[in-house]
């Protein structure tokens, strides 16, 4: 049986596993809906008044955009805004772009280009930058993790622009995260990631847990008045968006997309095979195919992650020499930080969790590859050597194309296939 998985934007590697031993997911008797346009989500919200209404009246207005590590069609999104803006008589000068960085580095100026296009040289554009504690306004705490956010949030109209897929600390994308993390305070991303390790349900796909309550709480305490979030097809392919209030727009968004991205398996399998993409830029990031695919891979089994891993390790150095140790070596440092890099120790922790479980093993042509060789995670370069290696005759194995895949086990009927849906 042939497959063919997302490597990175118009990048696809091939891939052949004997048809006996794939387990293939059921196939939904529920199809997925069709989902609303940009335009029209905008023209009817959920829950709030359309966009041009709340910026007719608003003097300032701030749109918090995505940074390089994500794939929402800002670009595309911003061109719409400014034309259906200019054909209100809405004034684009009083628009700013607040780019959502987290604790990631800052975007370079051809980054900057590319995402953005003409809107990184004729509009306002702040990049920020967790680390500034002088520049973060306090909303008081809640859940004992601190609310500090940039203050450059603060306008007369504040909208999120973001995607919502599956995730692992919160569960699903979208919605106020584009706050927190996404403009917060270090020491609040820090906190409130410590929280879901150690104190929520938080888990792929599941929607209900404590750090989802702390994005809600964030959004309303910051005042974000309206956000524009895109879902996707199990492809990567935009499938719809919702906009409106940041938590009634989220939940109807959380709905359509789990209807495109679940999958349901009869069972763990043996080998699991998975693409990191669409986060592809680093192993930091990669993070997310590594979660994924634990729902689906037995214990002891392997885990086959394609990646193009772009910068490696990424913008925590730290959180790489950290997983040389133990999950609970790791915990037991987290229980008495004093480290320069904390949130290192939180992302280590989730993925050494994994490693301890799971055999992992890289394919990428990344030019770091001797930095993952020295800890023990060997990246090789052909995809179909890796997994006739360890596919051995019993042995079964599912194969997700994308990271936004969401796989669920279920006692309903699946079955082997012998040919492709």
């Amino acid at each position: 049986m042939e497959f063919s998985l997302d490597y990175g934007e118009g990048r696809r590697v091939k891939l052949e596993v004997p048809a006996g031993q794939v387990i293939l997911p059921a196939i939904s008797a529920e199809p997925a809906e069709a989902g609303s346009s940009l335009t029209e989500s905008i023209s009817v919200p959920i829950g709030t008044a359309p966009l041009t209404s709340l910026a007719e009246s608003a003097k300032s207005i701030v749109f918090i955009v995505e940074d390089h590590t994500r794939h929402s069609p800002v670009l595309e999104t911003l061109d719409l805004l400014r034309k259906l803006f200019e054909s209100r008589g809405i004034s684009w000068d009083k628009v700013s772009l607040l780019i959502a960085t987290g604790t990631h580095r800052q975007m370079k100026p051809e980054e900057l280009q590319e995402k953005f296009g003409v809107f990184s040289s004729d509009t306002r554009i702040v990049q920020h930058k967790a680390e500034e504690t002088a520049k973060m306004k306090d909303f008081g705490e809640f859940l004992e993790v601190p609310i500090q956010v940039n203050e450059a949030i603060e306008a007369d109209l504040t909208v999120g622009i973001g995607s919502i897929v599956p995730h692992r600390f919160s569960g699903w994308s979208g919605g106020a995260k584009i706050v927190l993390p996404g403009v917060a305070s270090y020491e609040s991303v820090f906190k409130s990631h410590r929280m879901a390790i150690l104190k929520s349900k938080a888990d792929v796909g599941v929607f209900e847990n404590e750090f989802r309550e702390l994005i809600d709480e964030t959004g309303s305490r910051v005042g974000l008045d309206f956000i524009i979030n895109f879902y996707y097809d199990i492809n990567g392919s935009t499938a719809g968006t919702v906009a409106g209030n940041h938590v009634l727009a989220l939940r109807k968004g959380v709905e359509l997309a789990r209807k495109q991205l679940l999958r349901q398996y009869r069972e763990r399998t043996d080998v699991t095979v998975i693409s990191s993409f669409p986060s592809v830029t680093d192993f930091w990031q990669c993070g997310k195919a590594l979660y994924t695919s634990d729902l689906i891979t037995k214990d002891g089994g392997d885990i086959v992650m394609v990646s193009s891993l772009d910068e490696g390790f990424g913008d925590h150095p730290l959180f790489a020499s950290l997983l040389k140790l133990e999950a609970n070596e790791i915990l037991e440092k987290l229980d008495m930080i004093t480290t320069e890099d904390p949130l290192a120790y939180v992302a280590a922790y989730a993925v050494r969790k994994v490693l301890q479980k799971k055999k992992v093993h890289i394919v990428s042509d990344t030019k770091f590859a001797e930095k993952f060789d020295e800890l023990g995670l060997r990246v090789n370069s052909d995809i179909q050597s890796v997994v006739d290696r360890l596919i051995c005759p019993g042995k079964s194995v599912s194969v997700l194309q994308n990271s936004l895949v969401l796989p669920e086990i279920t006692t309903e009927e699946v079955y082997h296939e012998t040919k492709r849906p």
